[in-house]
């Protein structure tokens, strides 16, 4: 309730019913007409909260009391992650898999216009493994006091943390080594020297991720260290510090050291890559290359997008935003040939080198836009059968969705980590009748989150 005195303006608490949840991750509620957003609700519950930030037609509510919890409410494992990150751990995990269709489907009919959108229930982890520690990949920011862990969301505050519940325990180890040693190397500095640790781990080369990852499972994994030192700053001999920290944990390949001060710009010790495996195939990700974070999903989602595609033997496939090479790899075993169009030059560079590690000579890996290749191509009189795009969480670029519509593919596998984007790009792909969404299949990709990967199929309407 708002009670206004004067120039000054008295907030209340109100006691609200949950109906639904955002994608954003919020629990969404109405007060007099007014759409409440509720980080830390779940729909059915009875809160109660302090309206904390007013707009046109909304507002978002601090929860400050659960009158009447859902069945679906559970304990967070790692509650100091929930406000750097994991927004859904208090929601039992089947009922997570169950919103993600859910929101995928609204926003399909929300803004891809598409009313009657087949949306498959989300592919979760194996149920047999815990959903966490099942990240490859982190970024651990350092506060200027010398705290070492993720941001809160929406701040620049960095949460210290001694361990990690999403990383790998292997890699969690290496963490908590890695983060104990720049603690006493730097002392009270290390705040003004580095502004983040990167780690990156090669999961699959040790083990068979596809079958899950036990928290007790801690054989030592390849390992890469970034440290991004903090601009201005001038480390004392960051050789010496690299070398260090190659021998902190077992499985440690190599330690790059970015933009470090004075004559040195780049430091590194050991490799400046991994070599991973995925579904029996080998792929080298250099340090600044993208490759997805979720191992166990990660054959998932390429099994997921392979089955939507089915490429023929005569046909010449896309593979836009191709990164390393993840799914030309598979796509190449099917097709004639694979072009895969890539603009960050260490993945096209990843990309090649992969093509040699499984012996494949049927893939093109360019490096450019997706929008300017395609140009190319179609200036070239060259075809397009099929196509697969696994753009960023942006999605496509609007002038590259109308070049891959010119080049006309039969049908377009869109994989998205994004599901308000993907929606947005199908709504392009569909207007006019061109195309049509066949249908859209959710992968948890990242638990305790409200992030969502998907696999879209759509195919080509007629001779359109």
């Amino acid at each position: 309730m708002w009670m206004s005195l004067g120039a000054a303006e008295v907030i209340m608490s109100i006691d609200v019913e949950l109906t639904d949840l955002a994608y954003g991750g919020d629990a969404v509620g109405r007060y007099e007409g007014r759409v409440l957003f509720v980080p830390g609700g779940i729909p059915g519950e009875r809160v109660r909260v302090d309206i904390v930030e007013e707009r046109r037609g909304h507002a978002r509510a601090e929860l400050l009391e659960i009158l009447r919890p859902g069945p679906e409410r559970v304990e967070p494992a790692f509650p100091e992650l929930t406000d750097s990150g994991c927004q859904w751990q208090h929601i039992a995990y089947p009922a997570q898999l169950t919103w993600k269709a859910h929101i995928v489907r609204q926003l399909l009919v929300r803004i891809g216009k598409q009313t009657d959108a087949l949306v498959h229930p989300t592919i979760g982890m194996p149920a047999n493994v815990p959903p966490w520690h099942y990240r490859n990949y982190a970024v651990f920011k350092v506060g200027s006091a010398g705290e070492i862990g993720f941001q809160f969301a929406e701040s620049h505050v960095v949460q210290d943390l001694e361990e990690c519940g999403l990383l790998h325990p292997a890699l969690d180890q290496v963490y908590q080594l890695v983060r104990r040693k720049l603690i006493d190397y730097f002392g009270d500095e290390l705040g003004q020297m580095l502004q983040s640790v990167t780690i990156r781990g090669a999961i699959g080369a040790v083990s068979n991720a596809a079958t899950g990852i036990a928290p007790h499972d801690v054989k030592a994994v390849p390992t890469l260290l970034i440290l991004n030192a903090r601009p201005g700053s001038m480390i004392e001999n960051p050789q010496q510090l690299a070398q260090e920290l190659m021998t902190i944990a077992p499985g440690i390949v190599g330690v790059i050291i970015e933009r470090v001060g004075g004559r040195f710009g780049r430091v590194f010790v050991g490799q400046e890559f991994l070599t991973d495996i995925v579904l029996g195939r080998r792929f080298r990700i250099s340090a600044d290359s993208f490759f997805q974070v979720n191992p166990i999903q990660t054959s998932t989602l390429v099994e997921q997008a392979m089955e939507a595609l089915k490429p023929q033997r005569h046909e010449v496939v896309l593979d836009g935003y191709s990164g390393v090479g993840l799914f030309s790899t598979f796509l190449a075993s099917q097709a004639s040939r694979v072009i895969g169009v890539e603009s960050q030059p260490s993945a096209v560079m990843d990309a090649r080198a992969g093509c040699a590690l499984n012996n494949q000579n049927n893939i093109t890996a360019l490096e450019g836009t997706l929008e300017r290749v395609l140009n190319q191509l179609h200036y070239r009189h060259e075809r397009i059968d099929v196509a697969l795009v696994d753009p960023p969480r942006a999605g496509c670029h609007p002038k590259a969705l109308q070049a891959i519509m010119t080049m006309a593919p039969r049908a377009i596998c869109y994989v998205s980590c994004d599901p308000s984007t993907l929606a947005r790009d199908i709504a392009t792909f569909c207007a006019g009748g061109r195309y049509r969404l066949v249908s859209a299949q959710p992968v948890d990709m990242f638990p305790q989150t409200y992030h969502i990967e998907c696999v879209a199929l759509l195919v080509r309407v007629g001779n359109r």
